[in-house]
């Protein structure tokens, strides 16, 4: 009775547990290449997103970047 009831956990346990590899379509291989770059090099990767993010934000508010930066420090 008790071995019964483990087998059938161990095999509702495996089904649960047991996932396939998610896929993205035609961008699989793609994604895989991006996240094995992130993972493997991270700080790379945050300093140039940090670095678009500034030059985007100084492009679209200009001169205004400061008034902008101080009402965020404001807020917090």
């Amino acid at each position: 009775m008790k071995d019964r009831i483990y087998k059938n956990f161990v095999k509702r346990w495996e089904e649960v547990t047991d996932l396939p590899p998610q896929t993205l379509g035609p961008f699989t291989s793609s994604y895989k290449d991006l996240v094995h770059g992130v993972k493997s090099m991270p700080v790379p990767v945050y300093a140039v997103f940090g670095l678009v993010i500034a030059f985007g934000m100084l492009y679209f508010f200009g001169a205004r970047i400061s008034f902008f930066v101080s009402l965020l420090q404001k807020g917090f």
